[in-house]
């Protein structure tokens, strides 16, 4: 049964990131996030590579449906964290 401590804590720490506040990860995670295998293979090392269906499973497992899955929903997802973000600073200020 997948739990959320199956991939490794960094993975985690940077899905949460995308997640919660739109960063997007490096080239790797960000075509994982985006549903494209061949630039995932590609960008990934070794370990990674190995990981790949983890990383799917752990996605489909945790992560909100329409935070990934091709790349217009990852910009759309990213897009609206940051704008999320952008009014969070302007209130505090």
């Amino acid at each position: 049964m997948q739990t959320r401590d199956d991939i490794a804590t960094a993975t985690r720490e940077t899905f949460a990131l995308y997640i919660d506040h739109g960063y997007l990860p490096g080239d790797f995670l960000t075509a994982v996030l985006q549903n494209d295998l061949r630039a995932a293979v590609a960008a990934a090392d070794p370990i990674n590579q190995t990981l790949l269906p983890t990383y799917v499973a752990w996605l489909i497992s945790y992560a909100p449906y329409d935070c990934w899955g091709s790349p217009e929903q990852v910009e759309a997802w990213a897009a609206a964290r940051r704008a999320e973000r952008t009014s969070h600073h302007q209130e505090v200020r």
